[in-house]
Parts: C-alpha cells; structure tokens; sequence
C-alpha cells in the first residue's frame, strides 16, 4: 500500500505492517541509473582479490544474519520459515558460493583457436582472443514468490561478472528487497553498486529506461510489456515466465516417494512457483494407488502462520486476490468436468490469505486448467496410456519450464526427460534445482527465454570483446592491394596448404606463403 512517500508492506497471515520502503518516482530512475555507472567503473577496476574478499565478506554477513532474513521472508510472503530457510536463505548462500568460485576460475582473457587457421596463424604470428567484459548497468525486475533467492541470485551474478545492478521487487515484498541493497552496502561494496528502486511505474520505466539489460521474471504477460518496452531502446532481456510442469509418473515409480514429491511440488510456497508441479501424469496401472496415497499425504498437511508454528507446512498466499483467481479457477474446472478431490476452497478457520491444497481429477488437455498458469496450491491429476502418450501430453503446453520423470529406471528416466520440451527436466524430483547455482535456469514458447545461473547466465551477462594481434613482422599481407599474379599465386598456395595438402606439402606451401608475405614474390 502506497502511503505519502512510502511504500507499506503487509503480512498476508496477519494483515499487520512488515514494514515500509521509500519510493521513486519514474522521472528519478535516470539519475539512479547514472549513479550505478559511476560506482560500476570502480567495481570493475577493483583487483580481483579485492573483489573475492567483499564477496566473502558478503557471504558471511548473510550467514550471521540467516535467522533474521528467514523470519523477515516468512512475514513478508507467508511462507513457513523452514520454507523461507532453503529456497530464499539457502539459495541466496549457495549463489555467494558458487560465485566466489567462478571469479577464481574464470581467466582474464581467453584465446580462440582459429580452426584450419590456427597453424598457419601462429606461424605468421597472429592470435586471437576475446576478454568477457560487463556490460554495464542490470535492470532485475523481480516477483514476489522468492523475494530474496530470485533478485538476490540474479543481482550476486551480475555484480560477480562486473556490473552495476538496479533492482525493482515486487510491491507485495518491497522490504526483503531493498534489503539487497543493504546487504551489499553493509558488506563493503562501492555506494551505488546495487540499488533498489520502488514506486507506481517505476518496474515499466526501468524496463524503458538506459540500462544495459533487463533480467525479468514474472508473469508471461508482463513478460511481453517488458520486451515491448526494451525493444525501444535494443536493451536485451533475459525473461523467465510462467511454467505448467509436468510430472510423469511411469508404472516402475516409487509411488509412496513419487506422491511425497508431488505433494511438494504442488503446494510449496502455497502453490506460488513457476517450476511448481501442475500437471500429474500417471501410469493408469498406477493411476488408483497413487491418487489414493497424493490425496491421503494431502490430507495431512497443516496450514498456518509457518513462522510461530514449525508444524506448519502450506502458508498463505500473498494476498486475497491470489485466492479469488485460486477460487475462480476451481469453479471453472469444475464447470468442464473436473472433480475436485481434495480441497478446492479458501481454508475455513484461518482469516489470512490461505487457499487449502486442491487436488483435482477428470479434465482433458483441452480444460483451462490444462492450458492456463496456475499460480497457487491447486494441481491436476490425469492417467496416460504409454510412455508416447506421456511424452506428449506432458508436451502439450505453451509453457516449457521445467518437468519431472519419476522412475525407479533411471537410464529410461533420462531417455524420457530427452523428449521433454523444457528447460530443466528432474528425474525422481522436482523444482529444488534453482538451488544449484552452478546449473543453468529458464525455458521456452511462453516460460520465456534466455538462461540464469551458471556459466550460461554468467555470460549473458556480459559480451566477449575480441582482439586480434598480429606481430607486424611481414610489411604486407596475402589480400592487401594492389593486387598482382603474386597475389594471387599466393592465395591459390593459402588454399592447398589449409585444404588440400598435408605433411610436407603443406608445410612447403606456408613457406612459400612466409616468403611472399616477406617481399619476395611467389613461385
């Protein structure tokens, strides 16, 4: 809620204030910006050493304030606290980690191996190699479901490959959010390296604005403005959107182990996950069992406010208008045939935002629920015939996110995760591979493009700059004019020596070239 010159946060389990943030108005993100320029120069000059020791320093200020960051996550989101310590906490440290790592590896400059060139290049004395340079100033526009783990692992890469970072959180998150920016500043880092920005518009206009990226993750609709909005400017961007996952559960499963997972994956954060399990595809001669035992496991679960009770393991939604759209889209699946068998309602009892883990059974692939994103507790459940049929029904989707293979053949597993469109496919789990920083995020179609995390995000992040340096030792090259039959006597010798002679003759052939390139004609 925007009060005065604020931004107010709310508790979606209580309704009490978490806290507030300034705001900025769009007109002011210009200057931020140029600010982020500035401190990014001198983050880029700064001695790798030096730069290792504040992420270390980083690292360790967000160990000793662990506890804190869980329990401001928890109140902010309504997210049990055991959920708020490993996808937000822990993700975030893992990040720190692998890019403490990645800056001691990745070398200063690289040369490039120049194919059927190589030789004859370094005998000439000629080489290429490209340095990867920043590119400048990151726009991270960021939701609200993991207000810490997403921004944060985002902005830690882009700090860590050389750039500046402005973030925008989400409205509903703003104090976990801006409280990156403290993190950073508390650690050391230059003022102005990592800025959070808040405010009505101020997403679309640094969307807009001169930085020199947009890394988004949101909704796929929002996805689309932004690119719009970048496309004015030729800012790339890096869009992570919505997901439909499908999690194929083949006859040989582990169904005590597979419905565990399930329940997981479906109703983690409330439902509110990308790469959150949606679409069930079991073996129909397992399709009973396990139905009987997701429903029972279901059943179990305790809702509540996750940070005073450990008991708890589904939290609230971020708000009520996240349980009306839960509540209209159990109303439309039932009206296309579906049969809610578990949940299916907001949770009677609680007067937060809670919506209870709905399980529902009996839609075809051309139900909107089967098409649409479903961003809370409510996923669906459908047999399949055969592997083929699983496949394509699991591919049957716009979104292409993530998907999980639950077999007890794991070299079957792989062979089916082959034939899955999507960006991330888990063999007996799901969803938790956000945590491995070292390997690569995002989709296709509607869940976007572009890669986070990784050496894959790492280089998206900045651009290779090539040099080429020849030693300047001959006083003419084989294609400057003017041109003669030397010339190109000496251009019919480069191409038997890279193509068609080998051994001896080939060699000949660049000698004959070196004596050309030296003043002294062809042969």
């Amino acid at each position: 809620m925007y009060r005065d010159s604020v931004l107010v946060s709310f508790s979606p389990v209580t309704g009490d204030p978490v806290g507030e943030v300034p705001v900025h108005d769009p007109s002011s993100l210009g200057q931020v910006i140029k600010s982020a320029r500035k401190a990014q120069i001198e983050w880029s000059v700064l001695h790798k050493k030096k730069r290792l020791a504040l992420l270390q320093n980083l690292l360790s200020l967000m160990t000793e304030r662990a506890e804190d960051l869980c329990a401001l996550v928890s109140k902010e989101t309504g997210k049990p606290l055991v959920e708020a310590m490993n996808t937000d906490v822990m993700a975030s440290l893992t990040t720190i980690d692998y890019c403490i790592g990645w800056l001691k590896r990745h070398p200063d400059e690289m040369e490039i191996h120049l194919g059927g060139f190589h030789t004859m290049m370094r005998y000439l004395g000629r080489r290429s190699y490209v340095r990867y340079r920043p590119l400048g100033v990151i726009g991270v526009i960021a939701p609200f479901n993991f207000p810490l783990a997403i921004p944060f692992s985002q902005t830690i890469m882009a700090v860590t490959s050389g750039n500046a970072v402005v973030v925008k959180p989400s409205a509903n998150t703003p104090v976990i959010g801006h409280m990156i920016e403290t993190l950073f500043k508390d650690a050391g880092f230059p003022g102005g390296l990592v800025r959070a920005v808040s405010g009505k518009g101020i997403g679309k206009a640094l969307g807009a604005s001169p930085v020199d990226r947009i890394v988004f993750t949101g909704s796929t609709e929002a996805g689309r403005n932004v690119m719009i909005s970048a496309a004015q400017r030729l800012t790339p961007v890096t869009l992570e959107l919505g997901g439909k996952d499908p999690m194929i559960v083949l006859e040989d499963a582990d169904i005590e182990r597979a419905a565990s997972g399930a329940m997981w994956g479906s109703f983690v954060n409330s439902g509110q996950v990308c790469v959150g399990v949606k679409r069930i595809l079991v073996h129909k001669e397992v399709y009973s069992h396990f139905l009987d035992v997701l429903l029972y496991k279901t059943e179990s679960l305790k809702q509540g406010d996750g940070l005073e009770d450990p008991d708890v393991s589904v939290g609230a939604m971020i708000d009520d208008e996240a349980v009306a759209n839960m509540e209209d889209q159990v109303r439309r699946a039932q009206e296309q045939g579906g049969k809610v068998m578990a949940g299916g309602k907001r949770t009677p009892g609680l007067s937060g935002s809670f919506f209870m883990p709905t399980v529902i059974t009996g839609l075809s692939t051309t139900s909107d629920l089967w098409k649409e994103e479903t961003f809370g507790p409510v996923v669906m459940v459908t047999a399949f015939e055969d592997e083929l049929e699983a496949v394509r029904m699991a591919n049957d989707s716009p979104f292409a996110l993530s998907a999980s293979v639950w077999t007890k053949n794991t070299d079957k597993g792989k062979i089916i995760a082959s034939a899955i469109r999507s960006g991330t496919v888990v063999v007996n789990n799901c969803l938790y591979t956000y945590g491995l920083p070292s390997t690569p995020w995002g989709g296709s179609g509607e869940s976007g493009f572009g890669r986070t995390h990784g050496q894959w995000g790492m280089m998206e992040l900045m651009e290779p700059h090539h040099v080429h340096v020849d030693s300047g030792k001959f006083p003419r090259d084989i294609w400057w004019t003017p041109y003669d039959k030397g010339s190109l006597d000496a251009n019919r010798k480069l191409i038997d020596g890279l193509f068609r002679k080998k051994g001896l003759g080939k060699a000949l052939s660049l000698l004959d070239i070196r004596k050309y390139l030296k003043g002294g004609g062809s042969d």
